[in-house]
């Protein structure tokens, strides 16, 4: 099991969590918006804690997106100069990848659709297939209105067991109709746990799935799009 520093800066506040020897922990900014000024006091705090400094690190690993433009580009800076700073590879993970690996522990399904909430009436949309203690993307990810979403690698699906996982699903039948199928399983929140991240990336990590600091680069999937 590697010893990885996991950084959210896209929720609601900031979360920074440290997987050592098969064990999580963790810990949260006490103000809501107020990753820059918290995270890496955070970090800082929980690696004082376990007696670590940087380049005993295996890996450190970011939540790239999509989310709030400014707590993306927070997360992606804070990843970039940390790994340079140590020669620390990271693992880039989407929010909406967290949610389907969280997902997959809770139900047995064949697809996993994460949906959350975006400006402008929009969702961030994504489906992810089960494979081993990973989620793979099935195609890309997209945001558009909920009645606009679509999947060419859906279509024709009518035996798969589809979840739904995030807060977008407040649009249910809308997404429904427009992918031509009806879920399993819903849960209408973007409820995930520092665990939930850790597992994730542990499980890339030992794939290889790394990058180096030139690599680490926001997932905003519609960059048109003027969130701060």
């Amino acid at each position: 099991m590697p010893t990885l520093l996991a950084i959210d800066t896209c929720s609601t506040k900031c979360k920074v969590a440290l997987l050592q020897q098969g064990s999580v922990s963790f810990r949260e900014g006490n103000e809501l918006q107020k990753a820059a000024q918290h995270v890496l006091v955070l970090i800082d705090n929980l690696l004082a804690e376990a007696g670590l400094v940087y380049n005993q690190l295996d890996a450190l690993a970011v939540v790239t997106g999509p989310g709030s433009f400014t707590g993306v580009r927070i997360g992606v800076a804070i990843a970039q100069g940390l790994s340079l700073s140590s020669s620390t590879p990271v693992v880039p993970i989407s929010s909406l990848a967290i949610l389907a690996s969280a997902a997959s522990q809770k139900f047995d399904g064949d697809l996993f659709l994460s949906c959350i909430k975006a400006r402008e009436n929009e969702v961030y949309f994504g489906v992810y297939q089960r494979t081993g203690d990973d989620v793979i993307l099935v195609g890309s990810e997209q945001v558009n209105a909920a009645g606009a979403i679509s999947s060419e690698e859906l279509a024709g699906e009518r035996l798969r067991i589809f979840i739904g996982i995030g807060d977008g699903w407040i649009y249910r039948e809308q997404l429904e109709k427009s992918l031509s199928l009806e879920l399993a399983h819903c849960v209408n929140d973007n409820f995930t746990s520092m665990e939930d991240f850790c597992r994730l990336a542990a499980a890339r990590f030992r794939k290889g799935d790394v990058v180096n600091e030139e690599q680490v680069l926001p997932n905003y999937v519609k960059e048109q799009m003027d969130y701060s």
